[in-house]
């Protein structure tokens, strides 16, 4: 299997991917999504980036972004 590089997947969200699923599969995804306090497009692009690029890609990416909101500098973070 080929692993491609991203070269970042902190930029813009431009690329959009469509699926089609049953009622029921929807309406689980609805309320797990719902459970996590999180809209459909944030629980999908979330477990999509997981499984793509890995948990510890997404949680350093989800650090930086916090560290910036933060005004905490690269020299500053835990």
């Amino acid at each position: 299997m080929t692993h491609v590089r991203v070269g970042s997947t902190s930029g813009k969200l431009t690329a959009e991917m469509r699926t089609v699923v049953d009622e029921e599969t929807k309406d689980e995804f609805l309320r797990l999504a719902s459970s996590e306090g999180m809209s459909v497009s944030e629980y999908l692009r979330d477990m999509v980036m997981i499984h793509v690029h890995g948990r510890n890609h997404l949680v350093r990416l989800h650090k930086a972004r916090l560290d910036r909101m933060a005004g905490v500098g690269a020299d500053d973070s835990e």
